[in-house]
Order: structure tokens, then C-alpha cells, then sequence
């Protein structure tokens, strides 16, 4: 008998955090260092990680010198063949300035990741409501009219993929009952030539 190949899922990490003293990180895995001097609203590629057992995810300051620095430590178990998405939010509560509202430092896991679109001639896109302090919103599009196409997305929530027609779009974050518009923001799938990509677009920062 062959051995078994080994249990292997990919993994994209985003920092999404807006704290101050959260702009730069360190990310360890299992104690090893994986990404050192990890920026606010940036992203690793997808990447093979271990599956089928306990990972040790330890987020640490960016100027870490081992995994013993570490300000939050995350079990996280991955299945083999997943695809999964892990997105940085929250406050460290490090800083010397305060937040309002502060919910603590987490990863947010969307377990369904994708890394091409289901179709070649579409753009999946998956939003995640990451912003602390901004309430449950609607997204509605309002470049070619395809109206609310995220309803009442809280803070951590992920709106599963929406399968778009690359097209240039004009997003509008709403209040949760869609009558007030909080702000309008390009999202230039044809310009930016994403034909059968799939991305993940963050709300981040703070309102």
C-alpha cells in the first residue's frame, strides 16, 4: 500500500485590523514565523496549510522576536481540500488611544473560499463586513442598476459569493433598512480585467 498524500487545505489571511498599534504584524504558524511585518489592508496569496489538525495561528506586534510575543493565539482546524479565507478584525486593546465601540481582536473564517470564479466570464465576490464601529449594512449597486445585492450584513458577517457579470459597479453602503447612503464606492470589475476571478471585497476602517 502507497502512503496517503498528505491532508493539505489553502488559506488566505487578510489584516483587517484598524487599531493603531495593529498596522503592522507578525503571524506565526505552529511557532514558525509565516508572514513578518504583515500591513493593515493587505492579504497573503492562498497558500497550502496543513489540514486535519490543530494549527496554531499567534498574531504577534511587528517588531516580534518569537512566537512567546504573541498577543493572540487562535486554534483553527482546517479540512482537507478546503478553501478557506481568514480575515484579522477587532482591537488588540494595546493601544494607548480608545475605541468605541472595541470588540476584541478575532479571526473571522469563511470556510466556502474560492480562488477562480464559477464562471470565466464573471467575477465572484465575497463581502465581508469587517469595520467595528459601523453598524448592519445594505449594499446596493447603483452604477447599472442591479439594486441591494447585500441585505443586513453585521459586523463579522460574510455575504456568501455574489457571481457578478464583470462589469464596472458603483457600490452604496446603506443602512440596514436601504433609505440612508453611508458611502459610494467604485468597484471597476471590467477596468481592473478580474473576468473570472473570484476576490473578496472588506469593509474596513472605521465609520
Amino acid at each position: 500500500e502507497g502512503d496517503c498524500p498528505p491532508a493539505i487545505a489553502r488559506l488566505q489571511v487578510i489584516h483587517n485590523s484598524a487599531e493603531d498599534v495593529a498596522e503592522m504584524v507578525d503571524v506565526y504558524l505552529n511557532g514558525d514565523l509565516l508572514l513578518d511585518d504583515f500591513t493593515f489592508r493587505t492579504a497573503t496569496p492562498f497558500i497550502d496549510a496543513p489540514a486535519e489538525v490543530e494549527l496554531s495561528i499567534a498574531v504577534a506586534p511587528g517588531s516580534s522576536t518569537s512566537v512567546d510575543d504573541a498577543i493572540a493565539t487562535f486554534p483553527v482546524t482546517l479540512a482537507d481540500g478546503g478553501t478557506y479565507i481568514v480575515v484579522a478584525d477587532g482591537i488588540t486593546g494595546l493601544s494607548m488611544g480608545s475605541y468605541d465601540p472595541a470588540p476584541a481582536f478575532t479571526l473571522a473564517v469563511y470556510d466556502m473560499g474560492r480562488e477562480t470564479a464559477s464562471s470565466a466570464t464573471n467575477t465572484d465576490v465575497l463581502v465581508h463586513h469587517g469595520s467595528t464601529d459601523a453598524p448592519t449594512v445594505d449594499v446596493a449597486e447603483t452604477g447599472v442598476g442591479a439594486g441591494t445585492i447585500v441585505d443586513n450584513a453585521s459586523y463579522l458577517d460574510f455575504a456568501g459569493y455574489l457571481e457578478l457579470a464583470t462589469e464596472d459597479y458603483e457600490l452604496a453602503v446603506q443602512d440596514e433598512s436601504g433609505t440612508v447612503t453611508v458611502a459610494t464606492y467604485a468597484a471597476p470589475l471590467a477596468t481592473l480585467g478580474l473576468d473570472g476571478a473570484a476576490i473578496t471585497v472588506v469593509a474596513s476602517g472605521f465609520l
